[in-house]
């Protein structure tokens, strides 16, 4: 967390708790069964959600209230912050909703301590709750989540009126000229009504916008498609460069994303270029154009676990994308919802041409701050195709129509060993062997062997894909995988292994998979471990795969 983060999660806590101390007595409840019904309850409706005004609310403030009929707020407030250590892992999102509601605790307990009667105490404990709520949201917002506030007052203001009109329910209780069990009944019936009534209502109305956004998003589709054989058909009339931004902006308003990043690899340098953008300040492009990282250092936004359907998507944690010069946006707030966008996730759709990546487009902040559906990862592979297809014909063909070999000499190998150590990047080393290869030239004949090597380089060659480089050495492959996953150099020795015995049934193959810096520290105890791992599968009997 910021030392600004830092000091709004402690002006929270330290105004709530003010508040709550100097509304003396400050009173907690004792009655152990009575506590642990009501932390049940809070868990209950920690994990009910509703969908009001475009945002995703608990009902915890609504348990709050009703809980208010039996123990008193300061015993809530404690109760409430167990419900969030249990279900909040992540620490900075733990000290802001603690500080939230310490806050909203405290300014509704300021106000139920100082109501002149009881009918007005749990009403003046919703105002002052619900009050505080809606303005140190917004001041997050503002200050932290450096988007629009207008958009969530809609919300705000909805569950600040319902909040208002349950404690209103509530209160009737006090209307009552004795309260007996059978008039507590009769509220906790009415308050239950009310909410189930609202769970339904808020549900019914989303599914019906839902059916609504899915016209005006099939029908926003429709137009933006309709705009694109006219974009083409200006690629033989106009500069390529002006082609690929309207295509780019076309994409991004179709699938919803305020920023795109087209980058295409350069194999004669071994280099990434950036050649188009939508959403990206000039002066951050050029930045971006100036900073150009190496081909293999992007591969490994390619591997296989991030794989979803012929995309990538990357998680926030994934992978350092600092070493990949990847682009990002400023800080922007991130909705709490299921499958929500996190600000360091990463969409990729790869540019295929003929088989071999020659690109991709990196996009950005979800205009619904949602992670990408099935239809828009499809429609933006779509875009993907057409804009490889630009490209082909264009002057940019020169950068990816050169070869980038991924077999290479093993002094070659052993040196980029040697960099990726020196830089301290993780990465694989596969060691991949014949097993009884000497029975098999004595057998077969050395054309056989050979032949057999031969078929085994290009089965590598084809199953590595962009994950890295390898290198052949006497009856041995050696391969460098650009991944920190060890998980990814297994699969690929599947496949090998797959194939290989498709081929030749009765030879066996035995593989090492050593992972850098986990498994070894110097490039000597790399090389140590990765022949310890293979001695190890070839006496074990061959025909198999060992890690460390």
């Amino acid at each position: 967390m910021s030392i600004k983060e830092l000091f709004f999660v402690y002006t929270c806590i330290i105004v709530g708790l003010i508040m709550i101390i100097t509304t003396q007595p400050v009173v907690f409840n004792t009655d152990i069964p009575l506590l642990g019904i009501a932390l049940a309850l809070l868990f209950f409706s920690q994990s009910v959600e509703i969908p009001i005004g475009g945002l995703v609310f608990n009902i915890k403030s609504f348990s709050m209230l009703y809980l208010l009929l039996f123990i008193r707020p300061e015993s809530i407030l404690i109760l409430s912050i167990i419900t969030l250590l249990v279900y909040i892992k992540d620490l900075r999102r733990f000290l802001f909703k603690v500080s939230f509601e310490v806050l909203q605790i405290g300014f509704g307990t300021l106000l139920f301590k100082a109501s002149p009667n009881d009918y007005l105490k749990i009403i003046s404990f919703a105002i002052g709750y619900m009050l505080s709520n809606v303005l140190v949201t917004i001041f997050y917002i503002k200050f932290f989540g450096k988007t629009n506030v207008k958009a969530y007052i809609r919300a705000f203001l909805l569950v600040f009126a319902l909040s208002l009109f349950g404690s209103m329910i509530l209160t009737t209780i006090y209307t009552f000229n004795e309260v007996k069990l059978s008039s507590l009944i009769f509220v906790s019936v009415l308050y239950s009504g009310f909410l189930i009534q609202l769970y339904y209502t808020v549900f019914s109305e989303l599914w019906h916008k839902e059916l609504t956004l899915e016209k005006e998003q099939i029908a926003r589709e429709i137009e933006n498609l309709k705009k694109l054989p006219e974009i083409l058909e200006k690629s033989s009339k106009e500069d390529i460069d002006d082609v690929l931004q309207d295509v780019l902006a076309t994409t991004c308003k179709l699938i919803g994303f305020e920023y795109a990043l087209l980058s295409i690899f350069d194999f004669r340098s071994g280099k990434v270029t950036r050649i188009s953008k939508y959403g990206i300040k000039d002066e951050d492009f050029e930045k971006l154009k100036q900073n150009r990282p190496d081909i293999k250092s992007t591969y490994v936004l390619m591997q296989q676990r991030f794989d979803v359907g012929g995309a990538y998507f990357i998680p926030n944690g994934s992978v350092d994308l600092s070493q990949s010069s990847i682009y990002r946006p400023s800080e922007y707030f991130k909705l709490e919802v299921e499958n929500a966008w996190d600000p360091n996730d990463l969409f990729i759709v790869p540019l295929i041409y003929k088989n071999k990546t020659i690109g991709y487009i990196s996009f950005d902040k979800p205009t619904n701050m949602l992670r990408p559906s099935k239809r828009e990862i499809e429609l933006a592979k779509f875009f993907a195709w057409q804009i490889t297809r630009l490209l082909s014909e264009s002057k940019y063909s020169v950068f990816f129509l050169s070869d980038y070999k991924k077999e290479q000499t093993y002094a070659f190998l052993m040196e980029e060993i040697s960099k990726n150590i020196e830089f301290g990047k993780s990465f694989l080393i596969v060691y991949v062997d014949i097993d009884k290869f000497e029975k098999v030239n004595i057998t077969h004949g050395f054309k056989a062997g050979d032949e057999m090597l031969q078929e085994l380089r290009n089965i590598s060659e084809e199953e590595i894909k962009n994950l890295g480089i390898f290198s052949q050495f006497n009856d041995e492959l050696i391969m460098l995988l650009w991944s920190m996953s060890k998980s990814d150099g297994v699969l690929v020795a599947e496949r090998i292994i797959e194939k290989f015995k498709r081929k030749y049934p009765d030879v066996s193959l035995s593989v090492s998979v050593v992972k850098y810096p986990t498994d070894a520290q110097t490039f000597d105890e790399l090389l140590e471990k990765i022949k310890v791992a293979l001695t190890t599968a070839k006496k074990s009997g061959g025909g198999r795969i060992v890690t460390l």
